[in-house]
Order: structure tokens, then C-alpha cells, then sequence
């Protein structure tokens, strides 16, 4: 074989040994990064699932704190469609709401432990109560003269009290009337409430029925001390200190008894002409200290006989006469009428007289020395009072 072609067959040999090394060497490699691809691709999947099982304890771990089973259901199924708007604080614990319901049902029941709590507060406080001691008490709406006025409380009315406001006190009284009170007309304890008989004359009873004893009776005009009352009766105690009870309807306050004594109701106005008329006959007769006779008056002396021939019970003294019969007005003033004076300008009941009409009356003067007619606009003693005994 020539020279030239063994050379020639040798470079054939030579490159197919280099493609053949070629090849394994590929395949080598080839096999080599499959597999890590595999390794790769189970690497991911495993961590994928790791995740996923990491989810599930998040979304268990939220169901215990906040989210029903049908919640961490949904989330399970939704993926990252979590409801952030449950949301778990790690730093103070609570849970946050949207749901209107949730908030209210909450608030519903932090209300009543409230509540709850007040009313134990408000249990252990002593309640305060107070009485009224004026005639008639304006309850306000507000702590203010200017505000509205909610109602008129009488005399002994007894209210809670509550927080003050300057000169105001918020009451209660026990019919559930709120409002402010002046609280300068609140007293500690009840005042005594008096009032007239209002009738020509009532029966006081010894209990609160016509079946009970009768223990006496009592004339118009009369002021009395009243008590509570019993159905249509109320306990009573009078000046000579019989107690017992008396029909509701026939006792009434002093503006009552005024209004039915100036009507004309109850004044005899023929048995004040005769009473006058035998005054009259003992003019001039003279002026003792002491006296209640013809003999001699004194001013409450002179009353007291001339009223008596009448059948009508009046003061021996003129100190006595202020409580005596029916209070009167000056515009209210008839013939008959028992007036009421000082003596020295002191405004302290020392005098008495009975009025004639006509701007005159009739009394026993001791700085005259007699009984005489005298004008009464142009006496010197002051005006303390009007009484009327005439029925």
C-alpha cells in the first residue's frame, strides 16, 4: 500500500474515533443535566406542597381565633381570597369586625355589663330626700328661672336629690316628675302643712269612716294640721289638740277659703246688721284693762261679748285673734269683720275692733278712754290682719 493512502485511512480512523468520543461525551452530559432537572422539578413540588400544608395550619390556627369552619373551608378553596378585613392583631390580641351585626353584638353586651355595673354602684349609694317647705314649689326643666316650667309641687312634697347646679337641684319626685328646684325651698325633714275647714261646720271621726266615733266638730274657717290621707279621709290634729279624721273634700288651703268667703258663700250678712246694730248701744261706755262687761271693755273684751250674744266663740285676747276665723283681704272687707292692729307702730298684734262698713269701726280706745266709732283710713295703728267669724 502506497504511502498516501495509509495516511488517508488513518485520518478516517481518527475522526470516527473523535465522533464516537464526541457522541458519549453528549450523552454523558445529556443523562447528567436530565436528572438534574428532575432533582429540580421535585424540589419545587415539595416545597410547593410544604406551603400549601402551611397555609392549612395559618387558616386552622385563624379558625380557632376567629373564623368558623365554613371560613377556613372558603379560604382553603379561594386561595389567597382571605377576608383581610379579620384581621388578628398579635400585639394586643383582639379581633377587629366588619360585620355590623358582630359590632353591635358586641356593643350590646359591653352596654349590659355596663349597666350592670352602674346599677351595683347605684345599689350601694343611699338615696337623698328632701321636702318641700313653701306653698307651692315651681319644678323647671332646667337649672334656670328662664327655663320652662314643668309643674307646681305643694307644701311637704317629698323628692330625691341628685346632682346640684349653683342653686339648683335635680329631683325625682315619687310619681317619676323630673326636674331643677330652687334648692334654698328643700328641707331635711317635712314641714307641718296646715289648712281651713271649708264647710259651714265638719265632723272629725275617729277613724277614716262614718262608722267610726264621732269626736267632735269643726266650723268654717277653722285652721287645722293635716296629716296623711286614708281614701277619702285625712288625719287631722286642731288647735285644742283633737286628732282624728275629716272628710278630704271639706278642708282646702287659704286661697280657697278666701275665694269662697268673699263669694258671699258663707257670710250672713243680716246676722252682721244685728251684730252691729248691738254693738253700736255700748258707745261711749268706759274703757277698763281687763273688762268684759258693760261695765267696762277693754278692746278684746268688747269683741268678745258682743260676739258671744251672737253664739260666736272669739279670742279673750287680742293676741289670739290672728289665727281666729277666716283670713280676709282688704278688698274683701265687709261689715262685721274683726280687724286686726298694733299698738305702739310695732306691727305686733295688741288691738282689735269691728268694722261697720263705710270706712268705720267700732272698738274699745284706751287712749280715748271709751267705745267709740272710729274712721279707718285715718286711724293711727297699723293693719295687721282681717278676720271673719260671720257665717
Amino acid at each position: 500500500m502506497g504511502k498516501s493512502n495509509l495516511l488517508r485511512r488513518s485520518a478516517e480512523i481518527l475522526a470516527g474515533l473523535i465522533i464516537v468520543v464526541t457522541t458519549v461525551v453528549c450523552t454523558t452530559v445529556g443523562i447528567r443535566n436530565a436528572g438534574n432537572t428532575t432533582v429540580q422539578l421535585m424540589s419545587d413540588s415539595e416545597s410547593e406542597n410544604l406551603n400549601v400544608n402551611e397555609d392549612d395550619a395559618f387558616l386552622a390556627q385563624e379558625g380557632t381565633d376567629g373564623l368558623s369552619s365554613d371560613d377556613i373551608s372558603s379560604n382553603m378553596h379561594e386561595g389567597d381570597a382571605y377576608d383581610n378585613s379579620r384581621q388578628i392583631s398579635s400585639a394586643s390580641g383582639t379581633l377587629e369586625y366588619d360585620n355590623p351585626q358582630e359590632i353591635t353584638d358586641i356593643q350590646s353586651t359591653e352596654d349590659d355589663t355596663s349597666l350592670q355595673e352602674q346599677q351595683s354602684i347605684s345599689d350601694t349609694v343611699t338615696p337623698v330626700y328632701k321636702y318641700v317647705n313653701v306653698s307651692l314649689l315651681n319644678v323647671r326643666k332646667g337649672p334656670g328661672s328662664e327655663t320652662e316650667k314643668v309643674t307646681m309641687l305643694p307644701k311637704a312634697t317629698r323628692v330625691q336629690c341628685f346632682s346640684e347646679d349653683g342653686e339648683w337641684v335635680k329631683i325625682t319626685t315619687d310619681d317619676n316628675i323630673e326636674g331643677y328646684v330652687f334648692a334654698e325651698y328643700l328641707s331635711d325633714t317635712a314641714p307641718p302643712v296646715y289648712k281651713f275647714v271649708i264647710v259651714n261646720a265638719v265632723n272629725i271621726r275617729k277613724g277614716p269612716s262614718t262608722d267610726t266615733e264621732k269626736l267632735g266638730t269643726i266650723s268654717f274657717g277653722n285652721k287645722i294640721q293635716v296629716f296623711e290621707q286614708s281614701n277619702d279621709y285625712v288625719r287631722i290634729l286642731t288647735n285644742d289638740g283633737v286628732e282624728g279624721y275629716v272628710w278630704n273634700e271639706y278642708i282646702g288651703d287659704e286661697i280657697v277659703l278666701a275665694s269662697r268667703s268673699s263669694s258671699g258663700q258663707y257670710y250672713n250678712s243680716d246676722l252682721a246688721s244685728k251684730i252691729i246694730d248691738y254693738a253700736k248701744q255700748f258707745v261711749g261706755v268706759p274703757y277698763v284693762w281687763g273688762g268684759s262687761t258693760p261695765n267696762g271693755f277693754d278692746c278684746s273684751g268688747f269683741t268678745w261679748y258682743v260676739f258671744k250674744k251672737f253664739n260666736i266663740n272669739v279670742p279673750r285676747t287680742a293676741q289670739e285673734y290672728s289665727g281666729v276665723g277666716t283670713k280676709i283681704s282688704r278688698d274683701n272687707l265687709k261689715p262685721g269683720d274683726v280687724l286686726l292692729f298694733d299698738r305702739n307702730n310695732d306691727y305686733r298684734l295688741g288691738h282689735v275692733g269691728i268694722y261697720l262698713g263705710n270706712d268705720k269701726f267700732i272698738h274699745a280706745s284706751s287712749r280715748r278712754g271709751k267705745v267709740v266709732i272710729t274712721t279707718l283710713s285715718k286711724y293711727g295703728g297699723n293693719i295687721l290682719g282681717i278676720r271673719r267669724v260671720i257665717k
